[in-house]
């Protein structure tokens, strides 16, 4: 069997990212936070290439373990960093064929942020994100680990602290410039989170997007076997777009220590997986 791993990797940015990130505001020198994440996605539909929802001949699971943290550094800048494991698996709806899987090392992120204006509770910064090819390419049944391609990608972040009321809003665009005949996107995004019971429980809403400008066609020229069957289900991972849903709760255990539970769903997508996300994480500040 020839199966490619959809491309959901955007989901498990979003809902680790949000989680931990302090948005625009920059971390105190010296001090940081590490989330230890873990995210689960299980779907048999894809949104295609026409971003038309159709089934799949297999049952796919995509079980992500991720590491990220950030760390304060001098001059208002923030160091981050995102180390994905994946858990991959593909099971044949024909009759007697047999389930594959792949497991390994994601692709990494490194971002770092420049915060620029931190003043009543308004903040605004701009952040480069180097996305690094870490992820095998080389699974013969297209169970692919990443994307095989470097991207840098800008983003500016916009932040309001509604201080004393237990609010915050924040907002991103960002543009990803992409490597090997994959298309160029936009990034967005929209969050925002009230505090309960002293500022312990937030109720967060997210909305994560992305479009691409289709400046390449979704299959390269001289595609392999497995990037063919990959391109006529919707799941080789070029030209990707959604609009993702994302609500969550962060729950401060102690001063410390925090977990977040988060559920993630596509209102639209193109060359994305047609299924909910389920994510949590245990966080840690230092």
């Amino acid at each position: 069997m020839r199966l490619i791993h959809a491309t959901v990797w955007m989901f498990c940015f979003a809902l680790f990212f949000s989680s931990a990130s302090a948005g625009p505001w920059a971390r105190k020198q010296g001090t940081g936070i590490v989330q230890l994440g873990f995210s689960t996605i299980g779907y048999n539909k894809i949104h295609s290439d026409d971003s038309e929802r159709r089934p799949l001949m297999a049952d796919v699971r995509d079980n992500v373990v991720q590491l990220y943290g950030e760390y304060g550094l001098p001059e208002e800048l923030t160091l981050i960093a995102m180390v994905p494991v994946k858990f991959l698996s593909a099971t044949p709806q024909l009759q007697g064929a047999s389930k594959v899987s792949k497991s390994g090392l994601g692709d990494i992120d490194v971002t770092l942020r420049r915060t620029w204006m931190n003043k009543d509770g308004l903040a605004l910064a701009t952040e480069i994100l180097f996305g690094l090819p870490a992820g095998s390419r080389s699974d013969e049944n297209g169970l692919f680990l990443g994307d095989g391609e470097f991207n840098v990608a800008t983003r500016f972040v916009a932040g309001k602290s509604f201080y004393p009321i237990s609010l915050y809003m924040t907002a991103e665009l960002g543009f990803n410039f992409r490597t090997k005949n994959f298309s160029h996107d936009v990034p967005y995004g929209f969050e925002a989170g009230y505090g309960f019971l002293d500022n312990r429980l937030y109720a967060i809403l997210q909305i994560s997007g992305r479009e691409s400008i289709s400046n390449n066609p979704t299959l390269p020229p001289g595609a392999t076997a497995p990037e063919s069957a990959a391109n006529a289900a919707g799941l080789y991972g070029n030209n990707v777009e959604y609009l993702a849903i994302i609500p969550k709760v962060y729950f401060k255990a102690t001063e410390k220590v925090g977990i977040s539970i988060s559920y993630a769903t596509a209102a639209h997508g193109r060359n994305v997986a047609g299924g909910a996300m389920i994510a949590g994480g245990v966080l840690l500040e230092f």
